[in-house]
């Protein structure tokens, strides 16, 4: 049977072109993963943690507007916001005291400690985790298929394939 993590929400860049913008996430999962999984945070692209630039936060079941509403708004009211304190936000935002993360790297232990201090538990898992997913956000259209992934330019749809080429 396959399972799935539909929702929306937004990738949140940070440097000098800090920002938000709105995306929808549609992820093959293990079936127990997209019944348990609401609050979510992906990491495509980084290796480790330190070279966090781009993070994709979700809502399992949401519209836009709702997480805009309820995650992004009240981020934007402060000055800065911490990862831990983004990743808070989004699981609070939709009443859960949980996030599943999805990334090639493990959250380290200043992250892991201060996220527990906001009273949410981070729930880390390998990005391979994730069997196949596109991305769908602004004008451009990803689609991640296991590791090794790549990015390719086609009549100005972005794509996003594993070194396998699968689609």
């Amino acid at each position: 049977m396959e399972a799935y993590i539909i929702g929306s929400g937004a990738i949140l860049t940070t440097g000098a072109k800090a920002g938000a913008t709105a995306a929808t996430l549609h992820a093959k999962v293990d079936p127990f993963l997209a019944r348990s999984a609401r609050a979510v945070a992906v990491d495509f692209e980084s290796s480790c943690q330190a070279d966090l630039r781009s993070l994709l936060v979700v809502v399992a079941g949401w519209t836009m507007l709702r997480f805009h509403e309820r995650v992004i708004a009240p981020l934007a009211a402060g000055e800065r916001a911490s990862l831990a304190q983004v990743l808070a936000a989004c699981a609070r935002g939709c009443g859960q005291d949980r996030i599943h993360l999805f990334a090639r790297w493990l959250p380290g232990g200043p992250l892991c400690a201060e996220i527990d201090a906001l009273g949410v538990e981070l729930v880390a898992h390998s990005l391979e985790a994730i069997e196949r997913a596109a991305l769908v956000s602004g004008q451009r259209f990803s689609r991640f298929t296991g590791s090794g992934s790549t990015m390719h330019r086609i009549n100005g749809i972005h794509e996003r394939f594993a070194s396998g080429g699968r689609r």
